[in-house]
């Protein structure tokens, strides 16, 4: 997970992550491994960012703005299970 931190030294990439990290250690779902999604690193805080510009998660899904939130990451729009990998890792 250090390869997460090492993406760029925003302060607020790394508070982002700490504290989500330690919320799931706490709540039993340690992140034991750095999300894939075709062949690259998941950036956790980008997507965090590209989620929260467009009004949250829930908004998000009600709006099937997943195919947005891919292109953010830089994501190949060839992958058509992208916006349920995203919202289940």
């Amino acid at each position: 997970v250090l390869q997460l931190y090492e993406i760029d030294d925003d302060p607020k990439r790394k508070e982002f992550l700490d504290n989500l990290f330690t919320f799931m250690q706490k709540r039993g779902t340690p992140v034991n491994r750095i999300p894939i999604m075709a062949k690259q690193t998941l950036d956790l805080y980008q997507l965090f960012n590209l989620v929260v510009e467009r009004g949250g998660l829930v908004e998000v899904i009600n709006k099937k703005l997943w195919r947005e939130i891919t292109k953010g990451l830089n994501l190949p729009s060839s992958i058509t299970s992208a916006a349920f990998t995203l919202r289940t890792q």
